[in-house]
C-alpha cells in the first residue's frame, strides 16, 4: 500500500514505498525503528520506538506505532496510517503521529536498496523543538 498526500510524487528509491518502512521482502512486519528524542540543553534523551504492526502476520492498513519512555515521564504510544511525502528535491519523507503530534521525517537507506534504516526529524511540543534519529539493522 502506498499512502501518498497531496498529490505528491514519491519516487521508487529511498523510502519511495511505503513497504519500504514497513515491510520485509516477505511482506511480514519489519524490525521496529528505535533511538531518543533530544533537546539542546535539555533534560536526559526520551526513548522513541516506531514499529510496524503486524495482524497474522500480514500489514494491515500500513500502520505504525509510535511510543515514548522516559522514567520521568509516562510512556505513551499512539498508532497512526503513515503518509508519504516528496520533498522539493526528489528526497522521501514519511509523515506520522506521535504521542505529542505530527512528525515529519527525512529517510536514510544503506547502500542501493530502497529499505528505510534510518530516519530523521523534530517534533514541536510546548514550544519546545525536540530532535531524534531513528536507526534499525
Amino acid at each position: 500500500m502506498d499512502h501518498k498526500t497531496d498529490g505528491a510524487s514519491v519516487s521508487d528509491t529511498c523510502g519511495g514505498l511505503l513497504t519500504d518502512y514497513l515491510a520485509t521482502a516477505a511482506g511480514t512486519a519489519d524490525t521496529a525503528f528505535a533511538g531518543t528524542l533530544t533537546v539542546a540543553g535539555g533534560a536526559s534523551p526520551i526513548a522513541m520506538t516506531l514499529t510496524p504492526q503486524a495482524f497474522g502476520g500480514a500489514i494491515p492498513n500500513g500502520l505504525v506505532r509510535t511510543e515514548f519512555a522516559h522514567p520521568a515521564l509516562s510512556d505513551d504510544a499512539v498508532t497512526s496510517a503513515p503518509t508519504l511525502v516528496a520533498d522539493q528535491s526528489g528526497g522521501n519523507l514519511i509523515r506520522f503521529r506521535t504521542p505529542w503530534g505530527p512528525t515529519l521525517a527525512t529517510a536514510g537507506c544503506s547502500g542501493a536498496a530502497p529499505r528505510v534504516t534510518e530516519l530523521t526529524g523534530n517534533i514541536r511540543s510546548r514550544g519546545v523543538i525536540y530532535q531524534y534519529t531513528l536507526t534499525r539493522p
